[in-house]
C-alpha cells in the first residue's frame, strides 16, 4: 500500500514539475515577444502619422515668399489656401492685394498663370517631371504643404506603417517608403513632439523634392504647424525653391475655387514656361 502510494506521489510530483516547466517555457515565450516591440505601433500615434491627420481640411494663411527659379530668386507676399481634396493655390500678391501670378496644385493638374504677361501653363501630373514632380500626385502634394507623412501613393502614412522602414535616429524616428514606386521618400518625425520636420523623396530618373518645417505654432484647436516651409523641387535642369513664412495662419474653412482663366491669355508648353522661368 505504502508503495503504491509513494509510486502515485512520484508519478503525481514528476507530473507537476513537468506542467510548472510548460507553464515556465510559455512565460519565457510570453515575454519575448512582449520585448520585441513592433515600431510601428511606437510611432502610430504621432501626430505626424496618425489618423489625426485628416482632421486638417483647410489652411489658409498670408505668407512671405521666397521663390527661387534655377538660382534666381525674388522676395514677395504672397497668400496660401488649402482645402482637402480640392486644391492648394499660392497667390503672388505684391502690395498684399493685388494677384499678379498664381500657382495652383489641382487634384488632375498643376497651373501656373501670370497675370502680367497674360499667359498660363496646364500641367497634368503625368507630364510635372520637368519641373521636379515625376512621380509625384495630388495627394503627395497635399501632405507636403499641410506636413505629415505619407505613402509613395499620397496616402497618409497610418494606412500602411508596417510597409515602411522605421528606425530611431536620435531624437527622431526615421520613415522610409519600401514599396517598389516611382519615387522613394524619408520622413523624419521629433518623437517627443510628433511633428514632421523634414521630408526627401528621390526617383530612379533623377527628381528630387526636398521640405523642411519649423518654428511650429498653434493656429487653432490645439493643433501646432510650422510657420516656415521649405520646398525644393528638382527634375532635369529645373529647380525650383518655394520658402514660405507663414502669418496669421488658420484651420478655418473657407470657399475654395479654382482660378478662371480669361480667354485673352496665352497658353504655353511647358517647355516654353521652362524657358520662361531660368
Amino acid at each position: 500500500m505504502e508503495r503504491n502510494f509513494s509510486k502515485w506521489a512520484f508519478i503525481a510530483l514528476t507530473f507537476t514539475f513537468l506542467l510548472a516547466g510548460c507553464k515556465s517555457n510559455k512565460a519565457v515565450r510570453q515575454y519575448q515577444e512582449e520585448e520585441t516591440v513592433d515600431e510601428s505601433y511606437v510611432v502610430a500615434g504621432l501626430k505626424a502619422v496618425s489618423p489625426d491627420t485628416t482632421a486638417l481640411q483647410y489652411m489658409s494663411a498670408s505668407t512671405n515668399l521666397r521663390l527661387t527659379v534655377n538660382g534666381t530668386n525674388i522676395s514677395i507676399k504672397g497668400k496660401l489656401r488649402i482645402k482637402r481634396g480640392e486644391g492648394v493655390q499660392l497667390s503672388i500678391t505684391p502690395l498684399g492685394l493685388i494677384e499678379v501670378a498664381c500657382i495652383e496644385f489641382l487634384p488632375d493638374r498643376i497651373h501656373f498663370i501670370n497675370k502680367l504677361s497674360r499667359t498660363y501653363t496646364e500641367v497634368p501630373y503625368s507630364e510635372a517631371a520637368a519641373i521636379g514632380l515625376g512621380g509625384i500626385n495630388y495627394k503627395v502634394i497635399e501632405g507636403i504643404f499641410l506636413n505629415y507623412a505619407f505613402l509613395p501613393d499620397g496616402r497618409p502614412a497610418c494606412y500602411g506603417l508596417k510597409r515602411m522602414k522605421i528606425q530611431e535616429q536620435g531624437d527622431y524616428y526615421r520613415l522610409d517608403t519600401k514599396e517598389n514606386s516611382d519615387m522613394k521618400y524619408s520622413f523624419l518625425i521629433d518623437r517627443n513632439s510628433g511633428d514632421l520636420t523634414s521630408l526627401n523623396g528621390n526617383s530612379s530618373t533623377g527628381e528630387n523634392v526636398k521640405c523642411d518645417y519649423t518654428d511650429f505654432e498653434n493656429i487653432g484647436g490645439g493643433l501646432l504647424f510650422p510657420n516656415d516651409i521649405d520646398i525644393n523641387f528638382k527634375g532635369g535642369s529645373t529647380t525650383i525653391r518655394i520658402d514660405m513664412v507663414l502669418n496669421k495662419a488658420s484651420n478655418k474653412s473657407f470657399s475654395f475655387s479654382s482660378r478662371s482663366i480669361s480667354s485673352s491669355y496665352r497658353k504655353q508648353s511647358i517647355g516654353d514656361f521652362i524657358k520662361s522661368i531660368k
